[in-house]
């Protein structure tokens, strides 16, 4: 009667003499049952979550707005400004033909006396 390591030993003993006979079918043997067993462990392996993702796309829009939110602010400050100046400006040019005008008109008022 043989032990159970007698048929294990000779199976092995086997796929030794046929690994010596075929060197390169049993390299191509192993290279493919290494991929297969990484393509398994690959397929088989759990995922990321959607809710993790979805919380870390959340987090990145919520620092995205933190960081907006002032230079918006400074934008349109410096956009109010900025209309104002031009308000100011186009005035300013106003006046200065209306000055310029009455200056005319001053000296001419005065060469009517001379």
């Amino acid at each position: 009667m043989s032990t159970p390591s007698r048929p294990i030993a000779d199976c092995a003993a086997k796929l030794q003499s046929l690994a010596r006979e075929n060197p390169t079918r049993t390299l191509l043997a192993a290279i493919g049952c290494g991929l297969a067993v990484g393509f398994l462990v690959r397929t088989l392996r759990p995922r990321a979550p959607a809710g993790r993702t979805a919380r870390l796309l959340a987090d990145v829009r919520s620092r995205l707005h933190d960081i907006a939110v002032p230079v918006r602010r400074q934008t349109e400050h410096l956009v109010e400004s900025s209309a104002d100046a031009v308000k100011n400006g186009v005035a300013h040019f106003h006046d200065l033909h209306l000055e310029r005008g009455l200056r005319k008109l001053g000296k001419r008022f005065k060469g009517l006396f001379r």
